[in-house]
């Protein structure tokens, strides 16, 4: 699957020099709250989990038909603390970034709004190589939905406010090594703003 979407990523800069009049570029900032990325019960519950964290998007779209769908690539980047908590109590893990990549189609649903939906993955890279990360960051595949909502500011500028959901499967070497055969499900929303040159 990642190999897929590589292609696909290189794949786009090619037509996007073939039809420059036609691209849509947009960059956001926002913040992103996950929900738990580990949860046991041994003898006291312990659940290890991040902060809500700053992130920003850039992405890039073409269209695919006279009917206002595009598909395109975004990638975003992500950087907060986890923490985790055990008997009540709360422990810093120290800095935690998440990257993603999607490859997406998005078409019109109602006026300024806009759909989205993409798969693609999403890559942990821990400051510190230690706990559930002592082998290190991991990569698992992602699926994500949302709507956009985008306003005209400038000829060719729009202003763009979005709500995103994705959704993966969590684990790590380290918990596989430890005996941890599950993986935790775990579901992220972001709200972001910004700017996207529109194709018009």
């Amino acid at each position: 699957m990642p190999k897929t979407i590589l292609f696909l990523a290189l794949l786009l800069p090619a037509r996007v020099s073939g039809l420059p009049a036609q691209v849509e570029y947009h960059a956001r900032v926002g913040a992103v709250g996950a929900s738990t990325l580990l949860r046991d019960l041994i003898v006291d519950k312990i659940t290890v989990r991040q902060s809500i964290a700053p992130m920003i998007a850039l992405g890039a779209s073409l269209p695919i038909g006279p009917l206002g769908y595009r598909v395109g690539l975004e990638g975003t980047l992500a950087s907060g603390k986890f923490h985790s908590s055990e008997s009540g109590s709360d422990t810093d893990l120290g800095t935690l970034r998440t990257a993603t990549l999607l490859l997406g189609v998005e078409g019109p649903l109602f006026r300024m709004f806009r759909w989205h939906a993409g798969v693609g993955g999403i890559k942990y890279w821990p400051a510190d190589e230690e706990g559930v990360f002592r082998a290190g960051g991991t990569t698992r595949f992602l699926a994500g939905a949302g709507v956009d909502y985008r306003r005209p500011v400038l000829p060719k500028w729009d202003l763009m406010t979005t709500l995103n959901y994705d959704f993966h499967r969590f684990t790590t070497g380290e918990l596989k090594t430890r005996g941890f055969g599950q993986t935790q499900g775990v579901s992220r929303v972001a709200l972001s703003v910004g700017l996207s040159r529109a194709a018009r």
